[in-house]
C-alpha cells in the first residue's frame, strides 16, 4: 500500500521532471494535455500516454473549475480567474516505475468526489482519476496557499517469459 507521504514524495524523487504553470481558465486542460503528450513522448513513455493524459485532463479541469482561492473579504467574487491571476501548476515526474502527476491550485479545499446522475454531463472526473491512477492523494501546500493533488501511473509489470 502506498502512503500519502510516499505518494507525494514521488514528485521530489524523480529521475526527470517537467512543469507547466497555466492561468486557471478554460484553456488550461487543453494546454495540460498537449504538454503531457509532448513530455511523455520525449521521454519514451508512450505506453503510459492515454492514462496519464486522461488523469491530467481531469485534475486540471477540476483545478480550473474548483481550485480558485477563496475571495478575500470585501473582494469581488465576480472576477474571473484571469482577473484574479489564479494559476494551476502541472508537474510530471518520471521514476523507475512510472509517472507521477502533480496539479497545484489555490484552493485549500480538497477535491470532493460527486455522485453524478445518469443524465449529468459532469461530476465524474475524480471517479475517472480513481479508475485510471494506481494511487492518488490531495494534500495542502506547505505554505497554506492551496493544495496539491498527486497521482501515480505505474508501468505494467512485464509478463514473465514462458
Amino acid at each position: 500500500m502506498v502512503t500519502d507521504q510516499a505518494l507525494a514524495s514521488v514528485i521530489g524523487a524523480a529521475e526527470r521532471r517537467k512543469s507547466l504553470t497555466m492561468t486557471a481558465s478554460d484553456r488550461a486542460p487543453r494546454e495540460a494535455r498537449a504538454f503531457t503528450r509532448e513530455a511523455l513522448t520525449d521521454w519514451g513513455l508512450e505506453d503510459l500516454l492515454d492514462r496519464t493524459v486522461l488523469i491530467v485532463s481531469e485534475l486540471t479541469t477540476n483545478a480550473e473549475r474548483h481550485g480558485c482561492s477563496p475571495a478575500a473579504p470585501g473582494g469581488s467574487e465576480d472576477k474571473s480567474a484571469d482577473d484574479r491571476k489564479e494559476h494551476i501548476t502541472l508537474t510530471l515526474a518520471v521514476h523507475t516505475g512510472g509517472v507521477g502527476i502533480e496539479v497545484e491550485d489555490s484552493s485549500p479545499l480538497p477535491p470532493t468526489p460527486r455522485d453524478a446522475s445518469v443524465d449529468s454531463i459532469d461530476g465524474r472526473g475524480l471517479q475517472l482519476v480513481s479508475a485510471e491512477a494506481d494511487a492518488w492523494v490531495a494534500c495542502p501546500k506547505a505554505d497554506g496557499s492551496g493544495k496539491r493533488v498527486v497521482a501515480l501511473v505505474r508501468r505494467p509489470d512485464p509478463c514473465p517469459a514462458s
